[in-house]
């Protein structure tokens, strides 16, 4: 295993799970997937170090969740606007809810599991969120940070292309076609 050490952003992960659905159902992986596919080749081939804490595991799970609960409204014949009183009255499955925890297990098998967090700077964290940041985006970035992380990768172009969060947080904030560079010159 090399010893770049990262975090993959939820968004990362999501797409990831998007791919192995279409793979499970003989779906042609679409463009906007494809250029998440040699990440997650590498990822699976323990190319990177990819750092898992339990805030990923909170924010993976309740995107998860909204997700399969909105194509459970959508099939249930709710439209986007109704979703808000759809959900008083569809609720996701045991066997549902069991099969997201599944995918994030799945994801721990080729993830360093960091089961206690540093303790956070929550001044910093509210520093950021002030500025229009997503908390659970800077809860993240925080994390990669205190876990020593070389990067910090993500799909969200606000993170990205932000000067004052790459000046705030020791860890490189890198975009998915900046990272696939990176694992293409490991070999």
């Amino acid at each position: 295993m090399d010893s770049m050490k990262i975090m993959l952003d939820t968004n990362i992960l999501v797409k990831f799970t998007f791919i192995y659905y279409k793979e499970d159902e003989n779906i042609k992986i679409p463009k906007s997937l494809r250029k998440f596919l040699p990440i997650l080749t590498a990822f699976e081939l323990n190319k990177f170090r990819n750092v898992i804490t339990m805030w990923n595991r909170f924010e993976l799970r309740d995107v998860l969740m909204r997700l399969k609960l909105a194509e459970k409204n959508f099939m249930s014949g709710f439209t986007i606007d109704e979703f808000r009183d759809a959900e008083e009255n569809i609720q996701l499955s045991r066997k549902e809810l069991e099969g997201i925890n599944l995918i994030i297990d799945n994801f721990l098998i080729n993830s360093e599991w960091v089961y206690s967090t540093k303790e956070m700077n929550l001044e910093k964290i509210e520093k950021m969120t002030k500025k229009d940041f997503s908390h659970m985006d800077i809860i993240l970035l925080h994390q990669a940070e205190l876990n020593n992380c070389d990067y910090f990768v993500t799909n969200d172009k606000k993170l990205c292309s932000n000067k004052e969060l790459k000046e705030n947080f020791k860890v490189k904030i890198c975009n998915v076609n900046e990272f696939k560079n990176k694992i293409m010159n490991l070999g």
